[in-house]
């Protein structure tokens, strides 16, 4: 009797050490995972819907895509335009870190509307509609909005925006060289 006892005794203590030893599967919290400040690729993308909804408001303004690109810019790069000006400072550089979201918007114009002005007004309705939108970039080239529309297709087909970017980052130096105003 002492032995079956005894017997049932080391399996109840083996099948609480078995059970009690395991612990539940931890799953990161999603605000550890990502910067405040960056968005998810969901609301990238609802995001990108309104404000490409938003710049068809605009008179003349027949389509327009929307790419969203975050930016954040240190220290680093305002060493390297002191190395630039003989190490004096810049005085189009600040002091602060520049981060936010850069919006890349290919439109397509009527040919009735001054293109230029059409530009501007996009530009400012959709930096006023969202405080974390640092620079919008406004073009009609044709060159430039196809490949904004291949990137906004991918992103909206669910491929992660990492896959992007490098064509995001040649958009950019694209904008740049044309030296747009918007």
């Amino acid at each position: 009797m002492y032995r079956r006892a005894g017997f049932f005794l080391l399996i109840f203590l083996l099948g609480v050490l078995l059970i009690g030893c395991q612990s539940a599967e931890r799953k990161p919290l999603e605000s550890q995972d990502r910067d405040r400040d960056s968005i998810s690729a969901s609301e990238r993308r609802v995001l990108a819907d309104r404000l490409s909804r938003l710049a068809t408001e605009v008179k003349g303004v027949q389509k327009a895509t929307v790419v969203i690109s975050e930016v954040t810019l240190a220290d680093s790069t305002r060493s390297s335009s002191n190395r630039e000006t003989g190490g004096k400072a810049n005085p189009d550089t600040s002091d602060a870190d520049i981060s936010g979201m850069i919006v890349m918007l290919g439109i397509s114009i009527n040919n009735q509307v001054d293109e230029a002005q059409t530009k501007a007004e996009v530009q400012k309705k959709l930096k006023a509609s969202d405080k974390r939108i640092s620079q919008v970039l406004v073009t009609s080239d044709p060159e430039l909005v196809k490949k904004i529309n291949d990137v906004a297709a991918g992103i909206i087909k669910g491929e992660p925006i990492a896959k992007h970017q490098m064509t995001i980052k040649e958009l950019g130096r694209q904008f740049g060289s044309n030296n747009p105003a918007y």
